[in-house]
């Protein structure tokens, strides 16, 4: 991957994380006006039952916004990632074009997979073959998704 791939995907990633947080604000703006509003009717505007409603709002918000940091930094993490990890051989399967080990933690595993996929030249190919890598599925766990992710964005 070049450096200008490279710092497009970090973009992306970030671009993305901006707009999930912009849809959220904008949600929590909204549902908290029709509380203020439904409350101005049921004229309890300065009830505690107002003042719960928007703790609560706000709290979901707050949980949104905070998974939707967390995704932002795993995917960054994993972007920014060490290239050429590696681990000793375990559990080894051969039809894999890349290392499997099952003794790696996931994160070292999602490195390995991940820079073998990097490696190629067309993103579009990378996306396809590890679509059809069941392998890879097994192998990686939840952090599958988040490879495919990272493959969707440098392909776009």
């Amino acid at each position: 991957m070049t450096q200008d791939e490279f710092d497009a995907a970090v973009n992306r990633l970030i671009a993305e994380a901006n707009l999930q947080s912009g849809d959220a604000k904008a949600a929590y703006e909204a549902d908290c006006l029709d509380a203020r509003n439904g409350a101005i009717s049921r004229r309890a505007l300065r009830s505690s039952i107002l003042k719960n409603a928007l703790d609560e709002l706000r709290a979901g918000y707050d949980a949104l916004l905070e998974k939707i940091q967390k995704e932002l930094d795993e995917s960054l993490a994993a972007l920014y990632a060490e290239e050429g990890v590696t681990g000793t051989p375990g559990e080894d399967v051969e039809d894999a074009p890349y290392e499997v080990d099952y003794t790696l933690t996931m994160r070292d595993r999602y490195v390995i997979v991940k820079n073998y996929y990097l490696a190629y030249d067309d993103m579009a190919d990378a996306l396809s073959d590890l679509q059809e890598d069941e392998i890879a599925q097994d192998y990686l766990g939840s952090y599958y998704d988040y490879l495919l992710q990272l493959l969707l964005l440098m392909q776009a």
